[in-house]
C-alpha cells in the first residue's frame, strides 16, 4: 500500500514523478492540487486541456518549481503546452547532470 502523503506539501508548478500506474516513472507539471488529487500534465500525452489526474499517494514530488513555470502560473502570460514540454526537458538535463 502507498504511503500517505502530507498534501499541503504539493503546490501549482511543482514537477512530480509517477509512483503508480501504467505511467510510472513518467515526468509531470502539477497544474492543480484538488483535494486529495492533483491535475498533472506533461505538454504532450496529457495536455492542459485534458490533464490527467491522479491521486497524490501515487505522486512523488519533486523539491523544484521551474522559474518559467511559476511566473507564468502567477503573472499575466498564460501556460502553454510547449512551456510545459520545455521545463520537463530542463529538469531531466538538470537531474542527469548533477546525478552524473
Amino acid at each position: 500500500m502507498a504511503k500517505k502523503r502530507d498534501v499541503s506539501k504539493f503546490m501549482a508548478g511543482q514537477m512530480a514523478r509517477s509512483d503508480a500506474g501504467h505511467d510510472r516513472g513518467k515526468l509531470y507539471v502539477i497544474l492543480e492540487v484538488v483535494g486529495e488529487t492533483v491535475l498533472l500534465a506533461d505538454g504532450t500525452n496529457k495536455t492542459l486541456e485534458k490533464p490527467k489526474k491522479k491521486n497524490i499517494r501515487h505522486v512523488r514530488r519533486m523539491n523544484y518549481i521551474d522559474p518559467e513555470i511559476d511566473a507564468r502560473l502567477n503573472g499575466t502570460d498564460s501556460l502553454n503546452n510547449e512551456d510545459i514540454r520545455k521545463a520537463i526537458g530542463r529538469y531531466e538535463a538538470r537531474c542527469n547532470v548533477i546525478g552524473g
